[in-house]
């Protein structure tokens, strides 16, 4: 039977419970314990009722005292055996974010109302809507985890109410969302032109390869030679950047993110003939640098410390953005909007969503769907000159 005793702390009175859990096989004597914490003694009722309840049914079990930091690490050690090395890279920067708050706190001490107070404190801090709930669905994979492996026996995570982001989403959402970002074809035109004339030889070349094919520029960056096929017009991607230490001479091509995709793609002959030429400059470049060039027959390479190298996509996302400056562009753009470019280009032309997604590599066309729900310009008049069609007759009908 639990006893109840009120106490004082430097902040008011709380409540504390003392009871028994068990025997201990080793003294065979009952194992007292002490939980302290509770605001009024009917809180501190209801728990001990409840824990002697699990005990009573034989389904008690002990708390881990496990830190936060302890566990996370064990977790992230795991949890990278099973996925790729840049999705383990985007859980660890969560992590590093939850460690600020949460350290070397007890796990089972993360109660609710402390990771919640966690959140807000991220919003209160200007943090965007987007990586708060990434954070959230990394401390939601590890309190889960956690819970299976009874270190604790409630997940703070759980059933959270993110309704006090509404305000911060409805200011983000009067700006363009990603999906939004991408080039009319008449701005790819004028962007692809001003690129010809940039100082950086390559970067013609890598946005016109980008627009036509819709590749992840991790998966441009370790595209090799042998990996086209200029008889058949074809692009087998396999393959991604990751570099662990982020240097330039520090890279290994991995798988990419899911089956679908490792795709091969077919290629406008426009796009094959300028990698044609492409691939006389790399030549010339190759002897000029022969002593010092690393061959591993990428098709877009470093040209500066580390000559053969693949070329960074953090490099693309620089040049991108000096092309853009040049031409006045309203909005900011990432290389990845090419991608959506090439999409909605793609449903401009009206070739089929099955094949689109194809060919992007998306793993059915749900994700599709959803991400390329917007239209281009050329789409819109379109359907407005198939709509006017259709109303042909009706208008011939009309007597005025």
């Amino acid at each position: 039977m639990a006893s109840f005793q009120k106490y004082k702390t430097k902040n008011g009175y709380k409540w504390l419970f003392k009871t028994y859990i068990g025997i201990n096989p080793e003294t065979g004597k009952p194992k007292p314990t002490t939980r302290r914490g509770f605001q009024t003694k009917k809180e501190a009722q209801f728990a001990a009722a409840k824990l002697e309840k699990e005990v009573n049914d034989g389904v008690y079990t002990k708390e881990s005292d496990i830190s936060f930091y302890d566990y996370a690490e064990k977790w992230i050690k795991r949890y990278a055996k099973l996925v790729q090395p840049g999705t383990v890279d985007s859980r660890r920067t969560s992590v590093n974010k939850l460690l600020t708050y949460f350290g070397y706190i007890q796990l089972r001490k993360i109660t609710k109302p402390v990771y919640e107070s966690m959140l807000h404190d991220l919003h209160e801090k200007e943090a965007a809507a987007n990586t708060i709930k990434a954070i959230h669905s990394t401390a939601r994979l590890i309190f889960k985890a956690a819970m299976e492996e009874s270190a604790i026996k409630q997940d703070p995570t759980a059933n959270i109410d993110f309704r006090f982001l509404k305000k911060k989403m409805v200011i983000e959402e009067k700006q363009l969302k990603d999906n939004e970002k991408f080039l009319e074809k008449e701005d790819l035109a004028t962007f692809l032109q001003i690129a010809k004339t940039q100082p950086f030889t390559q970067d013609y070349i890598i946005f016109l390869t980008l627009a036509y094919t819709g590749l992840r520029r991790g998966e441009l960056a370790v595209l090799k030679w042998s990996d086209i096929d200029f008889e058949n017009q074809t692009f087998s991607i396999t393959k991604t950047y990751y570099s662990a230490s982020k240097r330039a001479n520090d890279v290994t091509p991995v798988p990419p993110k899911s089956q679908a995709s490792i795709r091969e793609i077919d290629v406008d002959e426009f796009v094959m003939d300028e990698l044609q030429k492409h691939k006389a400059w790399q030549k010339s470049f190759i002897m000029k640098n022969r002593k010092i060039y690393y061959d591993r027959d990428y098709v877009f390479i470093n040209t500066h410390k580390y000559p053969g190298y693949p070329i960074p996509p953090q490099n693309i996302y620089e040049h991108m953005k000096k092309i853009l400056k040049r031409m006045e562009y309203p909005v900011k753009l990432a290389p990845h909007s090419m991608r959506h470019t090439h999409a909605s280009l793609c449903i401009e032309a009206e070739i089929e969503l099955r094949d689109i997604s194809e060919r992007l590599g998306h793993e059915d066309m749900k994700m599709l769907n959803k991400i390329y729900a917007h239209t281009t310009k050329g789409q819109k008049k379109k359907t407005a000159a198939k709509f006017s069609n259709l109303m042909n007759d009706v208008r011939q009908k009309i007597s005025f």
